[in-house]
């Protein structure tokens, strides 16, 4: 390597690579990260699915317990909380309303608790969800 003095600065010179080396390096890069992507993005969609199919069951069963009561239904946000084990079994569930309602929080609860859900993926040993379902005036 060359190295000349401008301005008191050392300056290396360096043969510039050729463009093909260049484009050879990154497509190999980017061949080499593209399966780590794809994989990335498909767990992703696998995990998006999943939990909408979830919430759907929660939604469901929730629902269908409260309006057996549509008189102790009032404006109102639940918040619930729940573990899924390897085989769908809710877990640790609880369920909070902003209103306090404590009938519509053990309502939902009991509902949860038995409901069935579709198993995890199988590298999960639980899985954990975070539901919102706002009612509004029934009537």
């Amino acid at each position: 390597m060359k190295a000349e003095i401008i301005a008191g600065c050392s300056l290396i010179l360096v043969r510039p690579m050729r463009a093909s080396s260049v484009i050879a390096l990154l497509m190999i890069t980017s061949v080499q990260l593209w399966p780590a992507h794809a994989h990335a993005t498909d767990s992703d969609a696998v995990g998006r699915a999943f939990t909408l199919q979830v919430n759907g069951v929660a939604r469901r069963v929730v629902l269908a317990e409260l309006v057996k009561h549509p008189e102790r239904i009032h404006r109102m946000s639940l918040k619930c909380t729940f573990q899924l084990d390897r085989q769908g079994h809710p877990h640790n569930v609880q369920v909070v309303s902003n209103t306090h309602n404590r009938w519509a929080e053990d309502t939902a609860r009991r509902a949860l608790a038995a409901a069935k859900f579709p198993p995890p993926q199988k590298s999960m040993d639980r899985a954990s969800f975070d539901y919102q379902l706002d009612l509004d005036e029934p009537r």
